[in-house]
């Protein structure tokens, strides 16, 4: 009989099949204060039913289609001081700025002007839009999405990323299977919606892993995103970005080569390079808000010292977009020669 850290029977557990067993979760030092605690437990009498509500621990995926996306994906997050023309016809939308901050709804200046005045864009743009953002505001949209789904019609969408629902490695390990299958089920129903989605592939172990790795094989799911996003590289968080660094080699092994990728939260070269050493001949994406980060604070990304003070926050960022996409170039093409 295998016990979990809080002494519950797994084998009698009907989730065992997809859970096999506890994650790295904070039971020992829980002070049982439930009415304050929003992860899922066994200790929670609801969490079962909560569970059973979204269909269990089981992910299920609807077929997609490729998209055709440049190496580099530049975030805007925010509006630009100054009305901007540049070369991309293909730019990244951040869900904080795009929803409310409960996420409730779109933000008022994106429904009153839309993208391009909203932005200061001099032209109009295809987009994609990504859901890497506070739990907060992912729970507001959980909670409307089937109305929001209706407004982000109104927006012209090259690409839509699933939600990214928090795994925490210190979470209870039904809160990874309920956020997982919550990722899932709006990728399902933006789809079912006509809205170009794309899901984000969450995990926490290998179990999780063979999962997205069946439902991509056998659903023909031909464009998924990948996240580092919250994956930091110094002191004890480096054992955390190898981890998620094989994950990923692990996934890749095992999909199809023209299953192609939009990668968050790797941003430096040389990083970008480790990450796609094995990911074959596979068209790859990469979001990219650092370029607008550090022309923010006057800062070139190329040398990450301050701008010449001639220079205007644009004149950087254009300038930021212009490193970030030679670098990509080169380390992209110089995999597709290798192969």
């Amino acid at each position: 009989m295998s016990k979990s850290v809080c002494q519950r029977n797994c084998d009698q557990c009907r989730m065992q099949a997809y859970c096999q067993g506890c994650s790295i979760c904070e039971m020992p030092f829980c002070r049982k204060d439930c009415d304050r605690c929003f992860s899922l437990c066994p200790e929670h009498a609801a969490s079962f039913a909560q569970l059973r509500h979204v269909g269990g621990g089981s992910i299920a995926l609807k077929e997609n289609r490729c998209q055709e996306l440049p190496y580099m994906i530049p975030i805007i997050p925010d509006r630009l001081t100054e009305k901007m023309t540049f070369d991309c016809d293909i730019i990244g939308i951040h869900g904080a700025n795009f929803f409310s901050s409960n996420g409730e709804n779109i933000a008022r200046l994106y429904q009153r002007k839309g993208i391009r005045d909203a932005l200061n864009l001099a032209h109009e743009t295809e987009n994609v839009l990504e859901f890497y953002v506070r739990d907060r505001t992912l729970e507001g949209f959980w909670d409307k999405r089937k109305e929001i789904y209706r407004q982000l019609s109104d927006f012209r969408w090259k690409t839509i990323i699933s939600p990214n629902f928090s795994v925490y490695e210190d979470a209870p390990r039904m809160d990874h299977l309920y956020n997982i299958k919550r990722s899932t089920i709006i990728y399902n129903e933006m789809l079912d919606a006509g809205l170009p989605a794309v899901p984000d592939v969450s995990w926490f172990n290998v179990i999780d892993l063979d999962q997205w790795i069946k439902e991509i094989n056998e659903k023909n799911v031909k464009h998924i995103a990948f996240s580092f996003q919250v994956v930091g590289t110094g002191g004890r968080a480096a054992n955390t970005y190898v981890h998620y660094a094989a994950g990923f080699r692990y996934l890749l092994e095992q999909i199809p080569d023209d299953v192609s990728l939009i990668l968050a939260g790797i941003v430096s070269p040389k990083r970008l390079a480790f990450i796609l050493d094995g990911a074959e001949a596979r068209k790859v994406s990469i979001l990219n808000q650092s370029a607008y980060i550090h022309s923010r604070r006057g800062r070139l990304s190329e040398t990450n010292l301050l701008a010449p003070p001639q220079m205007s926050k644009n004149q950087i960022f254009l300038r930021n977009i212009a490193f970030y996409e030679k670098e990509y170039r080169r380390i992209i093409n110089a995999k597709e020669q290798r192969e």
